[in-house]
């Protein structure tokens, strides 16, 4: 079994226990030296048990919570988890249904998935905010970089790959569509609607909002597309040009400018706060408990 990534698995004793092998009791839940023995060399230093029995003492008073709030995993997230494991022991998932270690991968996937559940239920009733200081401060210490500066842009486009060319067999498909998105940006220019005309002979999926796009990072846009991007203004039209598989006629909704790094310094902080309310309140747990460590036996 020690081949197979597992989870941290809390052993819930009974009462078959022998008295000598009990190091901690949690109100009416008993750890006992074997599940502080399966953990790491490290944990041979008493300093190294005593840890290993307080994370058990705390998973135990959150799984008492799992319990009681009735927080359960959703199926797919377990069996997300059991492909992971697969994955990393080089197994399908139905070879490793067929382990007989399957029933304990089960049970620590379970436990972890409950918890992690746990967290983010506690964590949701916090009351957070992020004060200006605190971004500064951020910042001042984790600086920006040019890379995390994205130009991002919403574009309305009419793109077409194919054109019915039965009366005209002299001429190729891509003069057909040019000749037409033309004539199509001449009607814009004399006063069509752009969204209309969209709607009415655009072949990619936009048409349905009238030729407009969400907000596009402008750099994952093809070569082609960046090339005519570029030289336009906001509410340009482009010449027709080719791009992928077809033709287009663009032009730029809006342009705006987003500092992911700003996004990611508050995402950070506001992940800092929550794992700090949640510590806190396992702290409340511990101390509305019954605990007793028996050190000498560790």
């Amino acid at each position: 079994m020690s081949k197979f990534l597992l989870l941290l698995l809390v052993v819930s004793l009974n009462s078959a226990a022998t008295p000598n092998s009990i190091i901690a009791i949690v109100n009416d839940h008993l750890i006992t030296r074997d599940a502080i023995n399966t953990k790491t060399d490290a944990q041979k230093f008493k300093e190294g048990k005593l840890e290993a029995v307080n994370q058990q003492v705390d998973i135990l008073l959150q799984m008492d919570k799992v319990k009681q709030l009735g927080v359960k995993p959703k199926p797919v997230a377990i069996n997300n988890m059991l492909k992971r494991v697969a994955i990393q022991n080089k197994l399908t998932l139905e070879q490793l249904q067929k382990r007989p270690e399957f029933g304990v991968i089960m049970a620590s996937i379970q436990q972890q998935l409950s918890l992690n559940g746990l967290k983010e239920l506690i964590s949701s009733k916090a009351k957070l905010s992020i004060s200006q200081a605190e971004i500064d401060q951020a910042i001042k210490d984790n600086p920006a970089s040019s890379d995390d500066i994205r130009t991002q842009i919403r574009i309305a486009q009419i793109a077409i790959s194919s054109i019915d060319k039965t009366d005209s067999l002299l001429q190729s498909q891509d003069d057909l569509i040019q000749a037409l998105l033309v004539d199509l940006s001449i009607q814009i220019k004399q006063g069509k609607s752009f969204s209309g005309l969209a709607k009415l002979y655009s072949q990619d999926e936009s048409y349905k909002n009238g030729g407009e796009s969400g907000w596009i990072e402008q750099k994952r846009l093809s070569k082609d597309f960046i090339k005519v991007i570029k030289a336009l203004k906001v509410q340009e039209l482009s010449a027709p040009f080719k791009a992928g598989n077809g033709w287009r006629l663009v032009k730029i909704i809006e342009k705006r400018q987003v500092d992911n790094h700003l996004k990611t310094i508050k995402a950070a902080l506001i992940r800092q706060k929550k794992n700090q309310y949640f510590s806190n309140w396992t702290k409340k747990l511990r101390k509305d408990a019954y605990i007793e460590i028996f050190d000498h036996k560790l």
